[in-house]
């Protein structure tokens, strides 16, 4: 009779380990989750200016050559613009933000167009730029409001140019 109390408390001994051991599993699992929710909510906040900061500094990096790099108004909205000579012909590349998205448009330099006709890159609020010398502010805001900025230095000089209105 003796044998047999001792092979239930043993029992009962590894059923109450085992519970406390699911238990404390299943806490970690939901811990776990919440961490993951709050990371996942971040970088989807964050997503929007990140990348309309990485577009724009891999687009400055790649034209950085003797002046073509600068910041210009096209109806009142500021843009970045980069020039590119391709087939005896230059062409500009304008950057700048209208109606919610991070707008693209390439042309050929000097013609005018208009803000709309531009390839939609990614939304965001708004788009500005700063310049001090040879250095380019990027300050983009998402839709979440946050705002992130990149300070970009243009090794070949900052140009000018001036598209007409």
């Amino acid at each position: 009779m003796k044998k047999r109390t001792a092979y239930t408390v043993d029992t009962i001994f590894v059923l109450v380990l085992f519970a406390v051991f699911a238990i404390t599993v299943l806490f970690v699992l939901m811990s776990g989750a919440g961490v993951y929710k709050d990371t996942q909510s971040v970088m989807t906040e964050r997503y929007q200016e990140r990348t309309c900061l990485s577009y724009i500094t891999a687009k400055v990096n790649h034209y950085d050559d003797n002046g073509k790099v600068y910041i210009t108004k096209v109806d009142d909205v500021q843009a970045l613009a980069v020039d590119e000579e391709m087939g005896g012909t230059t062409y500009t590349t304008y950057i700048y933000c209208k109606d919610g998205h991070v707008k693209e448009i390439m042309i050929e330099k000097g013609n005018t167009f208009d803000l709309d006709a531009g390839l939609d890159i990614i939304e965001a609020k708004d788009l500005e730029f700063e310049t001090n010398d040879n250095l380019i502010k990027v300050i983009c805001t998402g839709e979440t409001d946050r705002t992130a900025f990149v300070t970009l230095h243009v090794a070949s000089g900052i140009g000018g140019g001036e598209i007409e209105d």
